[in-house]
This record gives structure tokens, sequence and C-alpha cells, in this order.
């Protein structure tokens, strides 16, 4: 049990940490869902190093949605709410 708490608060942090430097938050905003998981993946690789992380989209989609963002529906969902920095 203690290992699924770790695995849980360390997906939480690596997410929360993405969204703080990566991603801009305001109303009128809105990205793809697979260009924002794109980043998204990229970055829990370069910070984690697990590319076996079980359902890495299906606990982002959840984490998201959990948080307050809204996605469209579909088989191309966007996010709205929040976009990624310009760099």
């Amino acid at each position: 049990m203690d290992i699924v708490l770790d695995t849980v608060c360390t997906f939480d942090k690596v997410v929360n940490q993405f969204l703080a430097e990566y991603c801009e938050i305001g109303e009128d905003l809105r990205i793809t869902d697979d260009e924002l998981f794109h980043e998204f993946r990229q970055y829990w690789l370069q910070v984690t190093h697990d590319d076996h992380y079980p359902a890495l989209l299906g606990q982002f989609r959840v984490y998201l949605t959990e948080h307050g963002y809204r996605s469209s529906s579909g088989k191309h969902p966007e996010w709205y709410g929040l976009t990624l920095r310009k760099r």
C-alpha cells in the first residue's frame, strides 16, 4: 500500500510541476489532448526516467479532470483553460 501511495504522490507532484513550469492557465485558453500529452510525456520521461508507468495518458486525463480542467469529448479532445507556454 505504501508503494501505491508513493506512486500516486509522485505522479501528482510531477503533474503539478509540469503545469507550473510548462503551462499557462486562463479562461480563454485551449489545447489539443495530443499536444498537451505529448509534452507531458516528454517531461515525465525526463523527470522520472520511467517509460513503463501504467496508463499514463488515462491517469493524466483523470488528474486534469479532478483538478477542474474541462475537455471536449470525441476522438480528438481539447482541454479548456490551459495551454503550453511559448518557448
